[in-house]
């Protein structure tokens, strides 16, 4: 990597978000686990800024800048910089990524919420199938109303976006013995899904599930991809999960489709804005269960995305490729 102060020399900032907790760093403990990444061959300096709209002379002089919010309009400023690391794996916050210089490659740390959130989508799964979002409807209800059901197995779910969430998601249900449908921008196969539609072919198989699972990450091109027109094609008993972001689903429209009686029910655990504020009516949508955005965040989450970090710090020192780049002109 090109440096003004030597080849050995690696300067790597920190933009600390103050209101997000769990991505704090020690960079003492950070350089540390740096170096030894790179096998001592590199002197690595770790500064860390804690206004992440701040640029600041450590910023200026930085190869690397690792965070969540950026001084997006100062990014083409700093000369020294040559990569971005998101400790986030959606980019949504960032879009349109027209701010990014072309020498500057950015990547997410995408495959870190995917253990966890798999084991969320087959516990939605299986709480959608027993009808759960309805029993605690008529809990609240003080209503007793037996609602049977039959086994998982053998039923259909479709996946909306196969990314690593999205992948883990399937395999999960895969687990449980359902047919699993894909759909994906690339249309490229999955081990773990049986077929493989792009996003124009929501119409054609979005009539076939019992479930449908939204993991894709949100772009113009995403917003209400699930919208009223889409959610009309479900069957009255299918139901919906959405653990990726609050605007692929018309969340207006599924409230109605609820009420109505018209799906079976529905678990979501993304809202915008979050927190959801108290006096919206979504928290007493009938059959709906609302989880706090805790799918996907393991409590380990720093030490999962430092692995991921560290594995492309020794890439890019060895002029590699880096893992889980972003690619501007699709937005994820």
């Amino acid at each position: 990597m090109p440096s003004r102060s030597g080849a050995r020399d690696l300067r790597i900032h920190l933009l600390n978000s103050p209101d997000i907790s769990a991505y704090w760093f020690h960079p003492l403990r950070l350089r540390e686990r740096t170096e030894a990444a790179l096998k001592r061959r590199r002197h690595v300096t770790v500064t860390v800024g804690h206004d992440p709209a701040a640029v600041s002379p450590d910023m200026r002089r930085a190869h690397v800048l690792v965070g969540f919010q950026l001084p997006t309009d100062e990014i083409d400023a700093l000369r020294e910089l040559r990569w971005i690391h998101l400790v986030s794996a959606g980019v949504d916050h960032l879009l349109p990524l027209t701010w990014l210089p072309p020498r500057v490659t950015l990547t997410n740390s995408s495959g870190v919420h995917s253990e966890l959130a798999g084991q969320y989508a087959a516990g939605a799964l299986l709480m959608l199938n027993f009808r759960m979002p309805a029993h605690a409807t008529n809990q609240q209800r003080g209503c007793w109303d037996q609602r049977f059901n039959t086994p998982v197995g053998g039923k259909t779910v479709v996946v909306v976006g196969l990314g690593a969430i999205g992948g883990e998601a399937a395999r999960q249900a895969k687990r449980l013995g359902l047919r699993v449908i894909g759909v994906r921008l690339s249309r490229r196969r999955h081990p773990h899904v049986d077929e493989v539609f792009g996003p124009e072919d929501l119409p054609r198989v979005l009539p076939e599930a019992d479930f449908v699972v939204v993991t894709a990450p949100l772009t113009p091109a995403t917003r209400h991809l699930l919208g009223a027109k889409e959610l009309d094609l479900l069957k009255p008993q299918a139901g919906l999960v959405n653990m990726s972001r609050a605007g692929l689903v018309d969340y207006e429209a599924l409230a109605r489709k609820l009420e109505a009686g018209e799906l079976a029910g529905a678990i979501i655990d993304v809202c915008d804005p979050e927190p959801y504020p108290p006096d919206s009516p979504l928290w007493h949508t009938k059959n709906l269960l609302i989880t706090p955005h805790i799918s996907s965040d393991p409590v380990d989450y720093v030490e999962r995305m430092t692995r991921i970090f560290l594995d492309n710090l020794v890439r890019l020192v060895a002029r590699r490729p880096l893992a889980n780049r972003v690619v501007p002109a699709r937005g994820y």
